[in-house]
């Protein structure tokens, strides 16, 4: 008698699957939050630098020039502070936009997307969670694979299309209907929902996905894509 799986064990290795992908996550997040923190030290060090330069010219302009006036030295004091605050605030911390993942390249790709999603994750429902980690573990092991695409083939195209494309609408379209709207229903189910069956469907493509490149069947991999596009993206920009 062959082996059949259960609906009670796949769902409990989707649960570890799950567990696995927040305890990832939250490495993820530690070594996020120390590049933004590396990042503003960089930006304070900068805006000392600078106000120290300021004072630096003010002392040899005062002592080439015998002293500096009253007003000089209340000046000059408004300019470094001045200085001081734009550039300890400015260039504001970099935050990756849906617009920038048609732009990244093919292996830089799932890191791009799994970013995007993490910095949406607040604005989507408690029930989309799961789906979210499911989505983030599955990128983690389609990344590696997508170095060995060309970038230019069919295959890159539909991997291209469904997380530069398919992901970002779907997620946008549900955060563009008002909050009051998201939990009433709509053609049979709420937007939020649509959201979480969305994201189902993104993560097991991923996994197709990421099964067809380990199995070097890039046709299989080129004829996905219109099933999302048509069943979410299209009926979430209807609705």
């Amino acid at each position: 008698m062959a082996n059949s799986v259960t609906p009670r064990s796949r769902n409990a290795v989707n649960q570890e699957v799950i567990r696995a992908a927040r305890r990832q996550r939250a490495a993820r997040l530690y070594n996020a939050r120390k590049e933004r923190w590396s990042f503003r030290w960089r930006r304070i060090r900068r805006a000392f630098l600078a106000l120290f330069g300021i004072f630096i010219v003010a002392l040899t302009a005062g002592l080439i020039l015998g002293g500096l006036s009253f007003t000089t030295t209340v000046l000059t004091t408004l300019l470094a502070f001045a200085v001081f605050m734009v550039l300890s605030i400015y260039p504001a911390t970099p935050k990756l936009r849906a617009e920038e993942l048609g732009s990244a390249t093919l292996p830089e790709l799932a890191g791009s997307a799994e970013l995007w999603l993490e910095t949406r994750r607040r604005a989507l429902p408690n029930a989309a969670v799961d789906a979210v980690d499911m989505i983030g573990v599955r990128l983690e092991q389609l990344a590696p694979q997508l170095a060995t695409l060309q970038d230019n083939g069919p295959a890159a195209h539909e991997v291209r299309k469904l997380l530069s494309e398919h992901l970002p609408s779907l997620v946008d379209s549900y955060t563009r209907i008002p909050a009051e709207l998201r939990n009433k229903t709509h053609a049979g189910s709420t937007p939020s929902q649509q959201l979480v069956e969305g994201l189902n469907v993104i993560a097991g493509q991923i996994e197709a996905m990421s099964l067809d490149l380990s199995r070097g069947d890039l046709d299989a991999l080129a004829t996905r894509g219109r099933f999302l596009e048509t069943k979410y993206i299209d009926a979430s920009d209807d609705g």
